[in-house]
């Protein structure tokens, strides 16, 4: 009956999780879980320089605990840790370019919403609701 697991996917959103009858109570419970007591929630602090580069230490030591030591030693050309997390942190200030996050999360924003209605792919909104309403 399905090919693949995106049809499989978009198939149980449509059926459970798009049905009317259940989308109010669901909604009302994505809002409480969100927003305890009816309001969003404080802002968080933004990071200090010293705990920004200690995050950025730590995330850089679990990409590099995630590669077998012979292919992190090949691709970086050495053996010294030292020397590949600072290689792998300079890769890292990518992502602390806002525009470049802001195209990241729209693509993967995109990728999802086609994957769920794949026609979106061929056509826009307006020419699906042109097409449908008439």
């Amino acid at each position: 009956m399905f090919d693949s697991p995106h049809r499989l996917l978009a198939h149980n959103i449509r059926s459970t999780a798009l049905n009317p009858a259940l989308l109010p109570p669901a909604l009302r419970s994505l809002r409480s879980a969100l927003f305890p007591h009816n309001a969003p929630a404080p802002p968080r602090a933004v990071p200090t320089q010293a705990q920004t580069r200690d995050i950025k230490r730590q995330c850089a030591r679990a990409l590099l605990a995630a590669m077998p030591q012979a292919v992190s030693s090949r691709f970086f050309g050495t053996g010294d840790e030292d020397v590949m997390l600072e290689e792998v942190e300079e890769m890292l200030d990518v992502f602390g370019d806002v525009y470049l996050n802001k195209h990241l999360v729209f693509g993967i924003v995109e990728l999802v919403v086609v994957r769920l209605f794949p026609e979106l792919a061929v056509k826009g909104v307006a020419e699906l609701m042109e097409e449908r309403l008439g």
